[in-house]
């Protein structure tokens, strides 16, 4: 049995809610009930009690995320994943825009199990969620894509097992602390907006560096990330990371989580202090770096389609899913395709979807084929492509609309009646305010709420537009314009600006471009959430 302190006092005085965690599994299998207070320990262990049709939290299911350090699962961690998912997870799997894998209907029971299964593959769900450093965002292709700018799998493995093996000193921050560390050529990590992120780009003289972007985020207190005016080197990297997680665990808001983030940090202190507080814990001086590198637009941010690896001989295939979710029967034909091929594995990107990895040049065509026959378009039209969604209210607490199984339903109506639609476009659907699914860096953006909609109380959404990511200096945090749309008018929302951009385009040539040139509706804020 653990201390008479209770869940909350034993986290402030050990400052290590793992271990906490660890004994409330042996308390929750020997059949003793646990408190609200242990429940929320779970998240530690990438764990959230699902939501009862009361709304209230049902303690028997949980929603479970699987770290993936790399974004990458290998044909023997896949085969175990998909098996997870059968298993216990009653064939319901998510992929979310942090990379990682979310099952669903996970019982306490059936812990060990799983437990056991994830440790036989080199997997865990430690450290997947909770108040500590969040699983790293990077390129799913990074040491494979042909061109890309630096393979930053060793960084990245540096990096996680510092945290990991220093789990003492990194696992009770004032809220999460997400990095991103890429090489990729189309920036697909998204640093602009992570708490703390390293993108690299190469110089003149073909030197690779990084350049530092601090303070990045979305949720309700969306922000940009700033330029630190810093470079970093390759061996510089973990000795940054580490820095900018002890300023953070030393000096975030503690006393407000609203207020608990890198940025909120950040603009009470300056990026100038930011910066002197770092190397004054590095111990030496970063290279100023005052210029931005060149950056890649959102919507180019992708790796569909077959593509050709740096080692000779393979290829990788992009896929889409149909907003995140994938049918345990599916994952485990995942398994059966890549194994059928010889291919490598599965990775995942920060929008929802999936690549499979080293295959044999003359077997990519035919890959390729079998998924789409699944349900998995290598060329996906632009609704498939980049519609993103969160949990939402069938699982979430947070949630108050529909969200994942209404969005899959917004692809396919959308794909019917605009099969002739080529424009990029990023549509995201989230269930509340805090936003999972970004939908302020979307083109366009719905957010979650109730509303009066001839004379009922339904699920309805505010409308964001004119979202994009292009670097620090040209991203733009989507505009709330005064509209608000209820579920059932979703798709005939969408379809309004796509008339109404054919009437008039105001003067722009893309219909994205247009999105961003729309005035707000009878006043609205411009960035009010």
């Amino acid at each position: 049995m653990m201390a008479e302190l209770s869940a909350l006092e034993q986290l402030k005085a050990s400052r290590n809610p793992l271990r906490v965690v660890e004994d409330l599994y042996k308390e929750a299998l020997e059949g003793i009930p646990l408190s609200d207070e242990y429940i929320g320990l779970l998240k530690w262990y990438g764990m959230y009690p699902h939501i009862n049709k009361d709304g209230l939290e049902d303690k028997k299911y949980f929603m479970k995320r699987i770290k993936l350090v790399d974004a990458r699962m290998n044909l023997e961690q896949l085969k175990v994943m998909s098996e997870i998912g059968m298993k216990y997870a009653q064939g319901l799997v998510d992929f979310t825009t942090r990379q990682n894998v979310q099952f669903h209907y996970i019982e306490i029971k059936d812990i060990p199990a799983i437990f056991d299964l994830l440790s036989s593959v080199n997997l865990t769900s430690r450290m997947a969620s909770g108040d500590g450093p969040r699983p790293i965002m990077t390129c799913p292709v990074s040491g494979i894509d042909d061109g890309e700018i630096y393979d930053v799998a060793k960084l990245l493995k540096e990096v996680d097992t510092y945290f990991d093996k220093n789990d003492d000193r990194f696992c009770n921050f004032p809220r999460k602390y997400k990095i991103g560390i890429s090489g990729c050529k189309c920036h697909c990590a998204a640093h602009e907006v992570q708490d703390v992120a390293f993108t690299a780009f190469k110089t003149k003289n073909d030197e690779v560096l990084f350049d530092l972007t601090i303070g990045g985020g979305l949720s309700k207190s969306k922000q940009i990330a700033t330029r630190a005016n810093r470079y970093v080197k390759p061996e510089q990297v973990l000795d940054v990371a580490v820095a900018c997680a002890e300023i953070f665990r030393d000096n975030g808001n503690r006393s407000n989580r609203n207020k608990a983030r890198v940025r909120h940090l950040l603009n009470d202190w300056g990026i100038e202090k930011f910066v002197e507080e770092i190397e004054k814990a590095i111990g030496y001086k970063l290279q100023i770096g005052e210029v931005e590198p060149i950056i890649a637009s959102y919507e180019n941010r992708n790796h569909f389609g077959i593509n050709k690896q740096q080692q000779v001989g393979l290829s990788y295939v992009g896929f889409a899913t149909n907003s995140g979710r994938v049918a345990g029967e599916d994952f485990v034909k995942f398994y059966e395709i890549c194994s059928k091929y010889g291919a490598g594995g599965v990775a995942l990107t920060g929008t929802q979807n999936f690549i499979v990895y080293d295959i044999k040049d003359e077997f990519a065509q035919s890959l390729a084929d079998e998924f789409e026959a699944l349900g998995y378009p290598y060329k996906p039209n632009p609704f498939r492509a980049r519609l993103q969604s969160c949990t939402g209210k069938e699982f979430c607490k947070f949630g108050i609309t529909e969200t994942k199984e209404y969005a899959k339903k917004v692809v396919v109506e959308l794909e019917n009646r605009f099969p002739d639609f080529k424009e990029d476009l990023t549509i995201a659907i989230s269930g509340c305010g805090n936003t999972c699914s970004h939908p302020q860096i979307a083109d366009i953006g719905f957010v979650g709420g109730m509303m009066r909609f001839d004379g009922e109380r339904v699920e309805g959404y505010d409308v964001l537009i004119g979202g994009n990511l292009e670097g620090t200096s040209k991203s733009r945090i989507a505009r709330k314009i005064g509209v608000k749309v209820p579920a059932t008018g979703v798709v005939d929302y969408i379809e309004s600006l796509l008339n109404d951009y054919k009437t008039d385009n105001l003067g722009q040539t893309r219909f994205k471009d247009y999105l961003a040139a729309l005035e707000p509706v009878g006043g609205a804020s411009s960035d009010d959430e």
